[in-house]
This record gives structure tokens, sequence and C-alpha cells, in this order.
């Protein structure tokens, strides 16, 4: 074996490090795969609860290839395909089964819709993506809400069914919440959503001033004790505000928009220090 040979050798071998990230991803899809089950199941609530889980792994996978410098075309395109099944398949094939399949074959309709939403959405940010020029302020924006949270915001009524059912069994608010058009209704408007151009905050926006490190973990502790102890409440309280924040993210992006038209940059638009790849 030549020099060269043996070069070309030690060259084609994988540090097992940068293959943590797509082992991170595989996981995540196993995981929204898990959830299917359970909704098959009708275990509910251990549905939502995969679907949660593949959501804080996504999260997890994109940092941790910057982490480890393990980018690769391979884990993009694993990532997407995860993410058409933790958030696209999964959360229509539960609510379907959860509420709208009563509706027949006009339930499955709006099912197909919210996942086809999902895969055009997934598409339409891959492509953006290329184009993408890290040192514009306005590419930290997501343009639609981003796939994880919608397939949160999808689960939403089934979260707050959850917890009438404990108050009351069986009320007749309880039925309104599980009704398939009223379920129906709530994914055609987070497809709408989804593949719409409202810019929406990210967390490559998030700057975090020292002094106030300490209060954003202790802020995050009680998230943790929050969804640990009381998690249908939390989530609850995630999905509302996270609602809430659109109006605020229009104007925000707006302003920005605005400001750069006349030559005024924000010191924090020149940190590019982004671990953030939700789509």
């Amino acid at each position: 074996m030549t020099e060269i040979q043996k070069q070309d050798k030690r060259i084609r071998k994988l540090s097992f490090q940068k293959m943590i990230p797509n082992m991170i991803t595989l996981t995540a899809m196993a995981v929204g795969m898990t959830a299917i089950r359970y909704a098959i199941d009708e275990k509910w609530e251990e549905a939502v609860i995969a679907i949660v889980i593949a959501a804080f792994l996504d999260a997890f996978d994109g940092a941790a290839a910057r982490l480890l410098k393990a980018q690769s075309k391979l884990g993009a395109e694993l990532d997407s395909l995860s993410d058409l099944i933790c958030f696209g398949v999964a959360p229509g094939l539960v609510t379907f089964l959860w509420s709208t399949h009563d509706a027949g074959r006009f339930g499955w309709f709006l099912s197909l819709i919210f996942v086809m939403a999902v895969a055009l959405r997934l598409a339409r940010f891959n492509v953006a993506k290329e184009d993408e020029k890290p040192d514009d302020p306005l590419s930290k924006y997501f343009t639609g809400i981003p796939s994880p949270v919608g397939a949160g915001l999808a689960l939403l009524p089934m979260i707050i069914s959850f917890q009438i059912d404990e108050i009351v069994h069986g009320s007749y608010i309880f039925s309104v919440i599980k009704g398939p058009y009223v379920v129906g209704l709530w994914l055609t408007i987070l497809s709408v959503l989804m593949v719409s151009h409202i810019p929406t905050f990210s967390s490559k926006l998030i700057r975090v001033p020292h002094r106030m490190s300490v209060i954003v973990l202790a802020l995050f502790c009680i998230m943790v004790a929050g969804l640990i102890n009381a998690p249908w409440p939390t989530l609850t309280l995630f999905g509302v505000g996270y609602l809430a924040t659109l109006p605020w993210s229009i104007r925000h992006y707006d302003k920005k928009k605005a400001l750069l038209a006349k030559g005024v940059k924000d010191p924090d638009d020149l940190d590019n220090d982004d671990w953030d790849t939700d789509i």
C-alpha cells in the first residue's frame, strides 16, 4: 500500500463525536414515530410527551453539530426528514386519531393539509438557507411559525382537554374542544401560519446581558420544574405565550427593516453567534 493510499484511508475515517448530532436526529425521529404508536393505542398523554421530547432533541442536534463542527449535507437532509415525521406526520396522525377522524374524509383532508404545510415549510426553509446572507439582520427572523412550534400548537386543544377532563370528566367544554371541526379549523389556521410570510422571532435574536444571566438560568429552572410537575399547564402557557408574541414580532421586524433602510444598525446584529437551526 502506497503512502497516498494510506493517507486516503486515514481521511475516510470519521471521528465518533462527529456522528453524535446525527444520532440525536435519529433518536428524535424514533421518538416521533413512537408518538404515532401511542396514539394508535389511545395513549394520548404519552403521544404528546413523545412529540415534545422530539422537539427538544431537534433543538439540540443543530447546536451539537455546530459545537462539534460536524455540519454536513447528510445531517441537514436527515434533519429535514426527521422534522417532517416528528412535526408533520406525527401530530397530523395524532390529532386525526384523537378528533378529526369523526369528520370522516373531511377530517383526513385537514390532517393532510397540515402535513403538507409542514413539508412546504421545510422545503422553503432549505431553499432560503442556501441564499441566506449571514450578515443580514433580517435573516435572523423566521418566515412563518417554525414546524416544531406548529406541531406543539397543533396539540394545544388536546393539552387543554387533559386539564378540563381532570376537573370535569365528559363536560360540554371538553366535547367542544375535542370536536373534529374545531380541531380541524385550528389545524388549518396553523397550516396557513406555517407557510405564511409572517416574520416570527427566533433564538438568533435573543441576547442576554451578563448581569441577567443568573436570572435567565433561574427562569429556565422554573420552566423545567413546571414541565416535570405540571406539564399540561406549562405547555399551555408556552403555547398561548408564543401566539401572543406574533403581533410583537411583526412590529419588531417592520421597525428593524425601517431602521436598516435608513442605514441604522443594532450592535447586536453584528454578532453572528447563532445556534438555532429549528425550522
